[in-house]
């Protein structure tokens, strides 16, 4: 397209009179995209239509479509390309660049966040063991522009609001001294998912094979592999074992306390292993248990408020913040109000075929839930609850109702959707160094 051809040049253009220098190149495309005004002068719809029409694209970079939904590569220098990345229910995980560049929203809009990762452990070059943080988060709309910076100064993840959503994406290839390209799973695993080791992929999709098919000595195989296993290798195995048993809904159902007993003990199979480095890994897989269940969600949900708030619930451990952020979306309201409503909308409403009793998963929950919801949301303790409780009812039916408080929140404390909402500490503290250190592994 001529646009992005004229892009395109005027990039190399200037980033030539640089000699290059990629330490320069973030600003330089950014600055280039927002003179460029493609808001006014793209429509992502011709793009599609281009797509289909053209005789002959861009070399496309991105092939298998890994990133984006689809990506589809616009122009194609000899140093960096131009691409726009569609995204109907893709949510980035938290990750890191060996490139640099910068992107721009053409249509949506997303929840985007900032972190960073403090290194307690160097496994080995490809895996880390650290601390993961959240450093900001930000609503971007259409139009706004981010720099890519390469390496763990720009550690980031987004969560795209409308469907679909379409960003303009300038990188450069692959940066060398920025390998490898982590990813991060909260609140302590860094790891390198573009390693390919055949071994390891083997050793995964034989335990994956003998989990499904529920083999009478899974367990014992499984186990035996990690009796020798390496600590990265290890982790994967129990992913792949936890991912299993948290997808058998079925099962954990009717036996979820014999699931657990047996991750249990391969975790303890684990730690007779590796020691305290297996005491990071509970809460990343209880991390991955609260992601899972709030993208699931998001998959079925495509009301842009609805999505918004489950944004948040997502990537917020911090019930302010949350608050603070539908306060800029939506300033001539009160967010707790805003919040509440978006709670009662999500607890009335079923999917058409699922066996959940609403889109939040919640059963029975009635007005009382609500009220307590609202009074927890703007930070009011047990007994101020219950105070308002007395103004909101009558005396008789307060009085009646007060015994069920205690117990509501604590469901909605401990709920997955909600846990970060309602925690004391917001996202999970971070693991002693010394821990690990002192430990011989």
């Amino acid at each position: 397209m001529k646009v992005f051809e004229e892009l395109g040049a005027l990039i190399e253009e200037r980033w030539k009179n640089k000699n290059y220098d990629e330490e320069v190149f973030s600003s330089i495309a950014q600055q280039a995209l927002m003179e460029a005004d493609l808001l006014n002068r793209v429509d992502p719809w011709e793009i599609v239509r281009w797509t289909q029409a053209a005789t002959q694209l861009p070399l496309q970079q991105d092939i298998d479509a890994k990133f984006g939904n689809p990506p589809i590569t616009l122009y194609n220098g000899s140093r960096f390309y131009i691409d726009v990345y569609f995204w109907l229910d893709g949510t980035t995980e938290i990750h890191q660049h060996s490139f640099c560049g910068a992107f721009q929203v053409l249509a949506g809009s997303s929840i985007h966040s900032h972190y960073a990762f403090e290194l307690i452990e160097e496994i080995n070059s490809r895996f880390l063991v650290g601390n993961t943080a959240l450093k900001g988060v930000k609503l971007l709309r259409e139009g706004d522009t981010q720099q890519i910076l390469p390496g763990n100064q720009y550690i980031h993840a987004l969560f795209h609001l409308e469907r679909p959503s379409a960003t303009i994406t300038i990188r450069t290839y692959g940066l060398p001294k920025n390998q490898p390209q982590y990813s991060y799973l909260k609140p302590h695993i860094a790891h390198d998912p573009f390693y390919k080791e055949p071994q390891t992929i083997r050793r995964l999709q034989t335990t994956s094979l003998l989990l499904q098919m529920k083999h009478a000595e899974a367990d014992s195989f499984v186990a035996d592999l990690l009796s020798h296993s390496d600590f990265q290798t290890a982790f994967y195995v129990l992913q792949t074992a936890f991912t299993y048993f948290s997808e058998n809904d079925l099962a954990s159902l009717f036996n979820a306390s014999s699931i657990m007993k047996r991750f249990d003990a391969l975790m303890q199979t684990a730690r007779l292993r590796h020691g305290a480095l297996v005491d990071f890994l509970p809460p990343v897989f209880d991390e991955m248990r609260r992601l899972t269940n709030i993208v699931k969600r998001r998959a079925t949900i495509t009301d842009s408020d609805h999505r918004f708030f489950l944004a948040l619930l997502l990537n917020v451990p911090d019930r302010e913040k949350i608050l603070e952020l539908v306060k800029s979306r939506y300033p001539e309201r009160e967010p707790a109000e805003v919040v509440t409503d978006w709670v009662d909308e999500l607890t009335t409403t079923r999917v058409y075929g699922s066996t959940e009793p609403n889109l939040l998963g919640m059963a029975d929950f009635d007005d009382l839930h609500l009220f307590v919801f609202q009074c927890m949301l703007v930070g009011m303790s047990e007994d101020e609850i219950k105070h308002a409780l007395h103004k909101e009812y009558s005396a008789e039916q307060a009085k009646e109702l007060e015994g069920r408080i205690e117990g509501i929140k604590n469901v909605l404390a401990n709920s997955l959707l909600f846990k970060y909402l309602f925690s004391t500490s917001g996202q999970p503290a971070p693991a002693e160094t010394a821990n690990v250190v002192a430990q011989e592994v």
